[in-house]
This record gives structure tokens, C-alpha cells and sequence, in this order.
């Protein structure tokens, strides 16, 4: 029997501009090292909508920039769940995955919660056993720094208008709908944490690096 796969999938709300651009990220900027299979779905998804055209500028490789043009929004499914490390994009996806199947929650993280938690893994594994180097167990060590690891607080909401809810440092909001200029800063916040969480995924497998 062929060895089953790792797998990690990233989620979002409709799977046509964060989620994609967390995969298609990942797969680049991992390309070559390990052999993971990559995916992503929404908790709100309208099946077969292509990625969202301004997103797919921010995916540079000639590989997977090809595979970000072909891309269909799918919607999450149990199934999908078994994955072994799961990516979302904000709090709220989060909490719709649990209700799907709460016994995922070890393995769900928001990219910012993962990329925090992720900093303080070579320090919390340096004196214990580093044999394994799957993504199960580094989604093990990831929960195993939640409430170890100072989380940034939400900003105070300005005098002005205290009745807006100021946005948690966790989530990554969707700007999909809003002004290019909010959409553009979500998208490059993506990229540069995206960037970084692979490099933590791809130190955990080795310290494998782009050849």
C-alpha cells in the first residue's frame, strides 16, 4: 500500500482570494523541498468561481501562478478536515470548522496565530525529541504554545466611533469586497506571512530551503 500523504488545507470564507493565495503561496515558496499535498476550500464557497484576479498577481511563480489560473472555489467539507494541519484565514472560519467536526480544533490556526506560535518552536523543541519532522506533529507543537505565546490585542476603537469594533490582530479581514487599497494590504499581509510559515514548516522538515 502506497504511503498516504501530508496534507494541509487553508480556508476562508468564499475560497477565491485568501485561502487560494495561501496555497498557491505555499506551494511556491515550498516547491521541491517536501511533499505535501496542498489545498484549500471555503466555509461559505460558491463552487467554481475562479480566484479573485487581483490575488492571483500576488502568486509569482510560473507554476503555481499557472495552477492559481485554473483555480475552482470549492466548499469545505468534513472530509477535508482530516487534513493535517489546517490554515484559516480568520477567527470565524475557525469557529464554522469546529462546528463541523470539533475534534480538528488542535490542528486549526489562524495563518497570523500560526506564524506567532510558530516562532517559539525551535526554543520549545530544542531539548526534546525532533525525530519527527511531519506536519502532525508540528501541528501538535503549535497547540502546544497556545497560551504560552503573548497574542497581540485588538486596537482601542478610536473616541470618535466607539461603536466600531476594532479588528483582532489574529484574523485576517476580507478584502475582497472593500477598497483596493485595503484589499492590496491584506493580500501583501498574506504574502509576507505565508512566506514566513513556510519557512517554519520547511525548518521542522529539516531545514529544507529552495534549491
Amino acid at each position: 500500500m502506497a504511503d498516504v500523504k501530508e496534507s494541509i488545507l487553508f480556508v476562508c470564507a468564499a475560497n477565491v482570494c485568501r485561502s487560494p493565495l495561501m496555497q498557491y503561496g505555499f506551494q511556491q515558496a515550498i516547491a521541491g523541498a517536501v511533499d505535501i499535498a496542498v489545498g484549500s476550500a471555503g466555509v461559505s464557497a460558491r463552487s467554481g468561481a475562479s480566484m479573485c484576479e487581483l490575488a492571483r498577481t500576488f502568486v509569482t511563480s510560473t507554476e503555481a501562478r499557472a495552477a492559481a489560473g485554473d483555480h475552482l472555489a470549492r466548499p469545505v467539507d468534513e472530509s477535508m478536515l482530516q487534513a493535517d494541519l489546517i490554515i484559516v484565514a480568520s477567527r470565524a472560519e475557525r469557529g464554522a470548522l469546529a462546528q463541523l467536526d470539533a475534534g480538528a480544533r488542535s490542528r486549526m490556526f489562524t495563518l497570523t496565530e500560526a506564524v506567532l506560535l510558530g516562532r517559539q518552536i525551535p526554543r520549545a523543541s530544542s531539548s526534546g525529541d525532533t525525530s519527527s519532522s511531519s506536519l502532525a506533529s508540528y501541528a501538535e507543537l503549535l497547540d502546544g504554545q497556545r497560551g504560552m505565546v503573548t497574542i497581540p490585542r485588538p486596537a482601542r476603537p478610536r473616541r470618535y466611533a466607539p461603536m466600531v469594533q476594532a479588528a483582532n490582530p489574529l484574523d485576517l479581514p476580507d478584502g475582497h469586497q472593500r477598497r483596493r487599497g485595503k484589499h492590496v494590504r491584506v493580500l501583501r499581509r498574506i504574502g509576507s506571512e505565508i512566506e514566513e510559515f513556510s519557512s517554519q514548516v520547511l525548518r521542522h522538515h529539516g531545514g529544507l530551503r529552495r534549491s
